[in-house]
């Protein structure tokens, strides 16, 4: 009975793991969707509203959700607070603070923190080239995710659920 026990928490636990790592999935597609939708609206505020980046990213910071909008209000505090130090060097400190903890993969943070090597010191037109740019790729990973989400989440929760079986059985 005590063995019985043990493999079935053994299956319910990789299976929980495996249905984890499936919604992890699913929410790294709502944040690069949250960071494009950031994106765009960063870029409305400095092309139209004709803002310096620390005040565009304060106003930017109330129309996204977390993690992002305290990234943005850190990043702006930060860079009003400290004129002489690099925006770059800002930028990366706060993302890596803010986002490392996300659903975002490694690679997905290095290319954001990327960004924020050419944002903070070129006028606006270079800011607006660099954002365009950026949201194109970023158009493409989220594309890429969409088509690839149905069967990675399915794989996910299949191998944890497979795992969990056969270590019960491997158990027993």
């Amino acid at each position: 009975m005590l063995k019985l026990t043990g493999a079935v928490l053994v299956i319910f636990s990789c299976a929980a793991i495996g249905y984890r790592k499936s919604l992890n999935y699913s929410r790294r597609l709502r944040q690069l969707e949250e960071i494009q939708k950031m994106l765009y609206f960063l870029l409305g505020e400095i092309t139209y509203r004709k803002e310096a980046l620390p005040e565009a990213m304060m106003r930017v910071a109330e129309k996204t959700r977390s993690p992002l909008s305290e990234f943005l209000r850190e990043i702006s505090k930060e860079a009003k607070a400290n004129q002489g130090e690099r925006f770059s060097l800002l930028f990366s400190q706060s993302a890596e603070k803010y986002l490392k903890e996300s659903s975002l993969t490694k690679n997905d943070l290095e290319e954001f923190i990327r960004l924020g090597e050419d944002l903070g010191y070129m006028d606006i037109t270079m800011q607006e080239n660099t954002i365009h740019l950026y949201l194109e790729a970023l158009k493409g990973e989220i594309a890429r995710t969409e088509k690839e989400a149905p069967a990675k989440k399915k794989m996910y929760q299949a191998l944890g659920l497979m795992t969990g079986i056969f270590l019960a059985v491997m158990l027993i």
